[in-house]
């Protein structure tokens, strides 16, 4: 086998690899030979078909087959052996040419390939808003008088503001004046909100990151990629140009993510899921002892959580996902704007609706662009 590879354009390369007769030859034989051995033709007995046959039959799927397998690990090979690191997948060139396997001997096959470009990441010069949620009296009033309706007696009286009603929503003891309800529930409330903070935060600094990364990405490739390998979704060409800059920053994210993890050395093990198990699933449910044979307990519980792969992958992305996010909190240029969560609310509507007026004028003006074009045909 030959492979041989023409550079396109900077991130583009041509890769021609010719298949002959030598290389497959002895596979193929080998192939029909076993299937000559378990054949079961009316007319003959077992292990006694003709090779003919059995390769008139079988002769050309099996060639397919054996061809494939070649082009995918020459392909391979190559990529490995040069240290390419290829964008989406190689797909057939447009002047590749159908392989005529009824008659030819000999296979020369033409690929485009795409690689990942170099870039510089300079994340101290990103800026991103942190917002700090901040619970209001009025909040808090709403949370009460939610508890006193609540615990209402069987009269159906509302419940008093009494250490009765403390110990019946926080427990004996743990709540001990209206002072310390309040303190309480502001508390709570602010951090259960700052959680969906935290995670606009995130994606905000995502989504700044990657407008301030400029580097350049093969679209022509990628969209002849994207369009081969969704055939099966019927996914027009049209389409794929309409949300192509959608994938296009996440193709973009990804490349700066794994340069992040790359340059942090950023690594996850058992330990770390067994963590996040334990603190954010655990968690939820029952408290966390102090005490050496309750830690042992919820340990175990997270071992067992552990067995289930799909879920453990899952959570392996995400510790991961969580890492790189401390990072950008440790790096980007911040600006921490504290703010109460009725105006928060408020301020994610307006990006809402804003996003999907922006959404509207794009899928309006390539549904224009379409017509125009059926009418111009």
């Amino acid at each position: 086998m030959n492979v041989k590879q023409e550079k396109l354009t900077d991130l583009t390369s041509k890769l021609t690899i010719e298949v002959a007769e030598q290389d497959y030859q002895a596979q193929v034989k080998k192939t029909l030979t076993g299937y000559q051995q378990k054949a079961n033709i009316p007319g003959f007995r077992p292990g006694k078909v003709p090779f003919g046959m059995v390769q008139k039959m079988y002769g050309k799927a099996v060639l397919v087959d054996e061809v494939n397998k070649l082009l995918s690990d020459a392909m391979n090979k190559h990529i490995e052996d040069n240290k390419l690191e290829v964008l989406g997948q190689p797909i057939p060139a447009e002047d590749n040419e159908v392989a005529d396997f009824d008659h030819a001997k000999d296979f020369t096959f033409h690929f485009e390939i795409a690689v990942a470009p170099e870039f510089e990441l300079d994340l101290p010069k990103i800026k991103v808003t942190n917002y700090e949620i901040s619970v209001g009296d009025d909040m808090v009033q709403k949370s009460v008088d939610n508890l006193i309706e609540r615990f209402k007696g069987e009269d159906g009286k509302p419940a008093e503001l009494n250490q009765d009603l403390f110990d019946k929503v926080y427990g004996e003891g743990n709540v001990k004046s209206e002072k310390e309800l309040r303190e309480r529930i502001r508390k709570e409330g602010e951090r259960m909100y700052q959680q969906q903070a935290d995670r606009k935060f995130t994606q905000d600094a995502i989504q700044a990151v990657v407008e301030g990364t400029d580097f350049e990405l093969p679209d022509d490739f990628l969209k002849r990629w994207l369009f081969v390998s969704n055939r099966e979704k019927d996914l027009t060409q049209e389409q794929i140009n309409t949300d192509y800059d959608k994938y296009r920053n996440m193709l973009k994210w990804q490349l700066i993510e794994a340069k992040i993890i790359k340059s942090h050395d950023i690594k996850v093990d058992r330990n770390d899921v067994k963590d996040y198990y334990i603190n954010h699933v655990v968690s939820q449910y029952f408290p966390i002892p102090e005490d050496e044979e309750g830690r042992k307990r919820i340990d175990q519980f997270a071992e067992t959580m552990m067995e289930n792969q799909k879920e453990t992958k899952q959570v392996y992305d995400m510790v991961y996902d969580m890492k790189v996010s401390d990072v950008l909190r440790a790096e980007l240029k911040i600006s921490n704007k504290k703010i109460d969560f009725d105006d928060y609310v408020d301020m994610l509507k307006k990006e809402h609706d804003k996003a999907e007026k922006a959404e509207e004028k794009v899928e309006k003006k390539a549904k224009k662009k379409t017509e125009k074009k059926e009418i111009s045909e």
